[in-house]
C-alpha cells in the first residue's frame, strides 16, 4: 500500500497554511494525502429529541458543506495530487488515530494557532493530544509558515538512543539525502566531550547514510540579567543554521520535558517557529 499523509482540516486559515504544506510533502516524496474533517451531532443536554436531531442534522450538512468547498480549492490549488477528502462524526483524537492506523499513514501534519506578540506559535490542544498518543508522530506547522523547504533538518539531542530511532523513523519515510544538524543546547557550560561528538556523527552516517551532518551547541543562560530558556536558544539555532524542518523525540522524562509543560502554549510561542515533528517515544 502506498503511503499517505492524514491532514486534520478545521477549515481555518492555519489548517490552509497546513494543507499547503502536507500538499508539498506529499507531492515532494510521492505520498497519497487524507484531508479529514471530525465533527460532533450532539445537542443541548436537556433539549428534546426533536431539537437534538435538528441540531444534529446542522452539523452534519455545515462539516459536509464546508468540506465541498475546502475540497474544490485544494484540487484547484493541486490537480496533480491523489488526495481523498471525508467527513467524520466522533472524538478528533480517536478518529485520527483510527484513519491514520487504516491508511498507512506516515505522517499526521496539523496546523498550529498563532498568538499575537509572539515571534513562534502555540500548539493548540488538539495538536497537543495527538502528540501525546499518536504512535507516528506529528508534523505541527506553524500559521505564518509561507515557503516549503525540506532540505536542512535539525534535530534536538541529547545524545539518547531514543533520538537515533526517531532520526532512522523519519529518515524511512522521507530520505536519507538530507543534511542533517545536530542541535544541543548546554548547561552551566557542560559540554560534550569532541570525540562523544564525532562518534555520534560517523554513527549516523554509517547506520543512516544521511547525506551530511554537523553539530551546533549553544549554552542556555540563566542569570538575573539574562534570561535564556531552552525554546529561545533553539529558535536562535533554527534561524543561524537555516534549518527547515525540526525533528524533536517526546517523553514526559525526557531532556526537552521542559517543553511540554503546564505552559506550553508560552513556551512554544517563544521558542520554535518551523515545522516541527514530534514523534512519542
Amino acid at each position: 500500500m502506498k503511503n499517505s499523509i492524514l491532514l486534520p482540516t478545521d477549515f481555518s486559515e492555519n489548517a490552509w497554511v497546513a494543507t499547503n504544506y502536507a500538499a508539498e510533502l506529499a507531492n515532494k516524496f510521492n505520498f497519497d494525502l487524507h484531508i479529514l474533517h471530525v465533527y460532533q451531532t450532539f445537542g443541548k443536554i436537556l433539549g428534546t429529541a426533536e431539537f437534538n436531531e435538528v441540531v444534529a442534522k446542522h452539523n452534519e450538512d455545515a462539516a459536509f458543506s464546508e468540506m465541498d468547498k475546502w475540497e474544490h480549492k485544494v484540487k484547484t490549488k493541486y490537480p496533480q495530487l491523489q488526495i481523498s477528502f471525508a467527513c467524520m462524526e466522533g472524538n478528533l483524537t480517536d478518529t485520527v488515530l483510527k484513519v491514520a492506523e487504516e491508511n498507512h499513514v506516515v505522517f499526521i501534519v496539523m496546523g498550529t494557532k498563532g498568538e499575537g506578540g509572539f515571534k513562534g506559535y502555540v500548539l493548540g490542544s488538539n495538536t497537543f493530544e495527538l502528540i501525546q498518543q499518536s504512535p507516528i508522530g506529528v508534523i505541527a506547522v506553524p500559521q505564518d509558515y509561507k515557503e516549503f523547504k525540506f532540505q536542512k533538518v535539525g534535530i534536538l539531542t541529547n545524545f539518547k538512543n531514543q533520538e537515533l530511532e526517531l532520526l532512522e523513523s523519519f529518515i524511512n519515510r522521507t530520505s536519507p539525502g538530507l543534511d542533517l544538524t545536530l542541535l544541543h543546547v548546554t548547561e552551566n557550560g557542560r559540554n560534550i566531550d569532541t570525540e562523544n561528538i564525532l562518534f555520534w556523527q560517523d554513527r549516523i552516517v554509517k547506520q543512516m547514510g544521511i547525506n551530511s551532518i554537523e553539530y551546533r551547541s549553544k549554552e542556555m543562560i540563566n542569570r538575573i540579567d539574562i534570561n535564556e530558556p531552552i525554546p529561545y536558544i533553539i529558535n536562535q539555532m533554527i534561524a543561524e543554521e537555516g534549518i527547515d524542518i525540526l525533528l524533536v523525540t517526546y517523553t514526559r522524562k525526557s531532556f526537552f520535558a521542559s517543553l511540554f509543560s503546564k505552559d506550553l502554549a508560552k513556551t512554544i510561542a517563544n521558542g520554535l517557529s518551523i515545522p516541527t515533528y514530534f514523534l512519542k517515544n
